[in-house]
């Protein structure tokens, strides 16, 4: 029985041996293949990054303020201003908030943005992105825009809608308030878009595509050949 699982064991260690090589052999045999889709993926990657259009940005902070009820206390009141928080930015990516938005200010409009609904939700939580701080009621906004100017109002008229209508999404009335702790400041320059970040996953999935593509019957074949088996982790 011993011989036996020591001549198993050698016979799995020389097979994966000659895999290895067969391996090494093959990724030799279509090396250009791997080179020319990675730089496929690096170039198509820069280009994407490089045709998006500049934008600036603009953050505030708010803090969720909520009147202590009696017998309540301070880890609970802090859940409670986190749970809002969360609704909070639920409510500002929606049709309402963003309705809201537009009807309070004449320089935003609504064809500043998609005309077909989906497209214009895409583009809005692209506009506006909504950081919970945990534990401490905090909620950073930021807003971008490819105009300066607009940036500035739009991240104005959003902490102001927001401030005056909050209520409306939580439900809470006058127990919560919002206080404002920092006011939109919007950045001097467009923001910087990592093209060297972007350009090296490009080539990595590149990279790992043709890979796939070179190795694809192995893969299938020994998916299969688990699946037949029932493998399971």
């Amino acid at each position: 029985m011993l011989t036996y699982i020591c001549l198993s064991n050698r016979h799995f260690f020389i097979m994966n041996i000659m895999d290895y090589k067969e391996t090494i052999r093959i990724i030799k045999e279509k090396k250009w293949l791997i080179f020319w889709l990675t730089i496929f993926g690096a170039v198509l990657f820069f280009d994407l990054l490089v045709i998006q259009p500049p934008k600036y940005k603009a953050s505030s902070s708010i803090l969720v303020v909520q009147e202590q009820v009696e017998g309540q206390d301070i880890y609970s009141i802090s859940k409670s201003a986190q749970y809002i928080c969360q609704v909070l930015k639920e409510g500002i990516y929606s049709d309402s908030f963003f309705n809201k938005v537009i009807g309070s200010s004449d320089q935003i409009k609504t064809n500043d943005f998609p005309e077909k609904l989906k497209e214009r939700r895409k583009e809005w939580q692209k506009s506006v992105e909504v950081k919970i701080i945990r534990d401490l009621g905090l909620m950073e906004i930021n807003v971008f825009y490819s105009n300066k100017e607009k940036t500035e109002n739009l991240s104005m008229i959003v902490t102001d809608v927001l401030k005056n209508n909050h209520d409306f999404y939580h439900g809470s009335g006058e127990n919560v308030k919002l206080k404002i702790l920092n006011s939109p400041l919007v950045s001097e320059k467009p923001i910087s878009i990592n093209l060297w970040l972007g350009t090296f996953f490009g080539a990595l999935l590149g990279f790992c595509s043709a890979l796939f593509w070179i190795f694809r019957k192995r893969i299938i074949k020994e998916g299969s050949f688990l699946d037949g088996n029932n493998f399971s982790i």
